[in-house]
């Protein structure tokens, strides 16, 4: 009986702890990933004037919250031997509601940087 009462008490113990990421997500979320094989020491967001660094090749960033985003922003993309600069094509006035985004960076082979928006589920 004791057993059953202490598994009880453990398994709705672990129910209220789970919690999913989208569940205390009050802000917009936006993570890097580096679809290069370059390193990339810094990338700018310059619309907010937003740094993250370090980011492997083919590895993903933390995500970093933004009170307002957008699908396309413009990107200053620093490695060890050079630096890039990203402009969008597209210009979009309606900013992102609340959630988890990537910003996937690429390079073509004339060394134009790509960027191609996500919505993480």
């Amino acid at each position: 009986m004791k057993r059953i009462l202490l598994l009880s008490i453990f398994c709705i113990g672990l129910f209220f702890s789970c919690t999913d990421r989208d569940d205390n997500v009050n802000m917009v979320n936006i993570r890097i990933q580096n679809s290069t094989s370059l390193f990339f020491t810094e990338v700018r967001v310059t619309q907010n004037d937003t740094v993250y660094e370090n980011i492997e090749a083919g590895k993903f960033s933390e995500y970093i919250e933004f009170e307002k985003a957008y699908p396309y922003t413009s990107l200053n993309i620093l490695t060890d031997s050079t630096s890039f600069n990203y402009f969008p094509t597209e210009v979009s006035t309606d900013s992102l509601p609340i959630g988890f985004y990537t910003y996937e960076i690429t390079l073509d082979e004339e060394n134009q940087v790509g960027l191609n928006f996500r919505i993480d589920e």
